[in-house]
């Protein structure tokens, strides 16, 4: 089994970045973190966690998260508040669709400010 215990993700702006994050996914307010304070970090579980740095150049990525059918709709329930577009294709994430194409329960993408493309699945 493989695990991650980390991942970095640079932003613009990494403290409204890791605080909208963390309030989409339900996590914990984030932290300051890193040497210098220039970090932000939402604890996940298992002790995972996701690192906000401060970026002039970002280069989006990809993060996916497993999550179980209550807090999946929680996410769902969230992004329709905050009036955020998402979709269930990665190539089309403000189709506005939660079932999941590949045969799960459900899934979305969505966009953050960043471009970075998070992805939501149970």
């Amino acid at each position: 089994m493989l695990k991650i215990d980390h991942i970095g993700l640079a932003a613009h702006d990494a403290q409204t970045s890791a605080r909208d994050l963390a309030a989409i996914l339900g996590a914990p307010e984030p932290t300051v973190d890193g040497a210098d304070d220039d970090m932000y970090r939402i604890d996940l579980e298992h002790g995972a966690f996701l690192l906000f740095n401060a970026a002039t150049t970002v280069n989006p990525e990809h993060i996916a998260f497993r999550v179980d059918a209550r807090r999946f709709a929680e996410v769902v329930q969230r992004l329709e508040a905050r009036g955020l577009p998402f979709g269930n294709e990665p190539d089309d994430p403000r189709n506005g669709k939660t079932e999941d194409p590949l045969g799960g329960a459900g899934r979305v993408y969505f966009v953050d400010a960043n471009g970075h493309l998070f992805e939501v699945t149970c």
